[in-house]
């Protein structure tokens, strides 16, 4: 990862990712601010208000410069959770609040078997939380025929198309119907590598054919992945951009997010 990367975020985004740190913690920061301004004032009365709350300020100014600046410099270095939070910002502003139609993606459980093939569902959207090493099937449905798109933003900060795939080229589904990936078809496992993190899936459908990616998928059957961070930041560009040419009663979005420990 070169130091050139930075680039593919600007400040705006940086500053967002810090903000959202921060907002984490404002409970205790603000619990933390109510106790010293009390301190302050039984210790050097009333008058000791205006200068506390000044300190204060500055501390905040100075944290949130830190942690921007920390934060553009693991963008910088490719840090893979930094790049991974960084592209979700991303794909949560490609979302539809006029869609008419539903549109739904959640992870179930995956039971250890001997055969690749197969496959034992154990649990639907119960769990938000996974190991490395787990097996997962990601399952999606729409309430109507559409042409679907399903992306991943994995913890290790790429960009993976699982759907359509080299199995699967037509992204055409049917209404109601559940799809898994993988299926019985795929005849291989989706078996959660880490780092650990948030991992993001993200399903847009629009009700006509719509070409969101351009992407060449392997005659092996995996997954096209994105090589570098700046392809997956422009094709998440390209993406929100043919979404918005889109009417808004033809499409829908639907996001799920699990943590990986």
């Amino acid at each position: 990862m070169g130091e050139h990367q930075g680039s593919i975020f600007d400040s705006r985004e940086l500053l967002q990712l810090v903000i959202e740190k921060l907002s984490s913690q404002a409970l205790l920061f603000g619990l933390a601010i109510v106790i010293l301004l009390i301190t302050a004032v039984s210790i050097l009365g009333s008058g000791s208000t205006l200068i506390v709350a000044a300190i204060l300020f500055t501390f905040l100014i100075t944290i949130t410069a830190y942690l921007f600046f920390e934060q553009r410099h693991k963008a910088q270095q490719g840090d893979p959770k930094t790049i991974s939070a960084l592209f979700d910002q991303r794909l949560n502003q490609i979302h539809n609040d006029s869609e008419s139609f539903d549109l739904e993606v959640w992870v179930e459980s995956q039971a250890v078997n001997t055969s690749a093939r197969d496959i034992n569902i154990v649990s639907h959207q119960t769990q938000k939380q996974y190991r490395i090493g787990d097996k997962i099937i990601i399952a999606f449905r729409a309430s109507q025929d559409c042409y679907l798109t399903l992306l991943n933003i994995g913890t290790s900060g790429k960009l993976l198309i699982l759907f359509p795939n080299a199995l699967h080229q037509d992204n055409f589904i049917r209404a109601n119907q559940i799809y898994r990936i993988p299926d019985a078809d795929y005849g291989f496992e989706y078996q959660l590598q880490g780092p650990s993190g948030i991992e993001t899936l993200k399903a847009i459908a629009t009700e006509k054919p719509l070409k969101l990616v351009e992407s060449n998928f392997s005659a092996d059957g995996g997954f096209f992945e994105t090589k570098t961070p700046q392809v997956a930041a422009r094709d998440i560009t390209i993406i929100k951009s043919k979404t918005e040419s889109v009417a808004p009663q033809s499409w829908a979005d639907a996001s799920c997010k699990f943590a990986v420990v």
